[in-house]
Formats: structure tokens, sequence, C-alpha cells
């Protein structure tokens, strides 16, 4: 059972949800999780992580459709790069800026590298 103060508002019991778990969750195993605590709709947990994907806290990929905790921690918007395990699941985000020189050098004419999120289809060790 989570245990959390009465007082903290839904954001802050998304992110302390997100920060224990060991893997990136979906939406719904936030919501289930949040259930634990307090009764919301689906909808109020997806508010939630919208609330904090905009803060640049946590991020969400595409490949799984989870949610992970930034390990950058900083207010401004960089480029995520994230690893997502093709059998388990799992998703970690790499070194911050780990991709930009190179992206930066492409020279291609309709796309701007400034700004991007790259997810990376590999294996994680466990699964190897």
């Amino acid at each position: 059972m989570l245990c959390y103060n009465i007082t903290m508002n839904n954001n802050e019991i998304a992110l302390n949800i997100i920060k224990k778990s060991k893997t990136s969750l979906t939406a719904y195993e936030i919501l289930d999780k949040f259930h634990e605590i307090k009764k919301v709709q689906p909808m109020t947990v997806y508010r939630s992580l919208n609330h904090l994907i905009n803060e640049g806290i946590i991020h969400r990929t595409n490949h799984n459709k989870s949610y992970l905790l930034c390990n950058h921690f900083h207010k401004e918007k960089h480029q995520t790069s994230i690893a997502i395990c093709k059998k388990c699941g799992d998703s970690e985000e790499l070194k911050a800026g780990l991709f930009s020189p190179i992206l930066k050098k492409t020279r291609l004419k309709k796309y701007e590298f400034s700004f991007f999120d790259l997810e990376i289809s590999t294996l994680c060790k466990s699964c190897l």
C-alpha cells in the first residue's frame, strides 16, 4: 500500500507514483496506483501527466505509451533520448545531449534538429 500525505495534490501524487516505480508506467498502471490513495477518473490522471510533461519533470514514450521520470531535473526543454527494451518494454532516459551534436550537423531543408525526441528500440541487459 502506498502512503501519501492527504494534502498532496493530484500532480504530486502522480509524480510520487512515477518516482517510486522501478520501471516506466502506463497511464492505467498509474491510475491503478492512484486508486490505492483516492478514487479519480482517468482524465484526472492524464491532466496530471500532461502537466508534469509540460514542466519537463517526466517524459512519455511513444513506443509503449509509458511515463518515466526525467533524470535531468531542469526546467529548460531538452532533447529527450530514451532507450526502450523490445522484449520487456522497460525504458530509461539516456544522457542529455548524447545525440545533439550528430543531429545538429545533419543538414536537411525540411527539418530543424535543435528540438527533437528520440526513442531507441533495443534490448536491456536483463533480456539479453
